[in-house]
């Protein structure tokens, strides 16, 4: 399992007085969103299995509605690697 990193850049854009921003919405794959509420927009997700994985990013008001258009991206988290002996030379004598 890995850890993935997501960072969100933002550009701001006018919405109507009394719109009550809650943050960035990010999800990666199946596992639970996390919105972050201030900038640096980053979300960090533990336990990402190997494979292709979407990812996702929206403004959110406070009762969750999104602002804007969703951006979306993916990531491909390799498979974790194992070390194995494997023989480089071999000496043989004979007495």
């Amino acid at each position: 399992m890995h850890t993935v990193t997501v960072t969100v850049a933002v550009s701001p854009v006018s919405f109507p007085a009394g719109t009550q921003p809650a943050g960035i919405r990010v999800t990666l794959g199946t596992l639970a969103p996390v919105v972050v509420a201030v900038a640096p927009y980053v979300a960090t997700f533990s336990d990402v299995p190997a494979g292709d994985h979407p990812v996702s990013a929206q403004a959110v008001d406070a009762s969750g509605n999104t602002l804007g258009d969703v951006v979306t991206a993916s990531v491909t988290v390799a498979p974790d690697a194992v070390q194995v002996d494997i023989p480089a030379s071999i000496s043989v004598q004979v007495s």
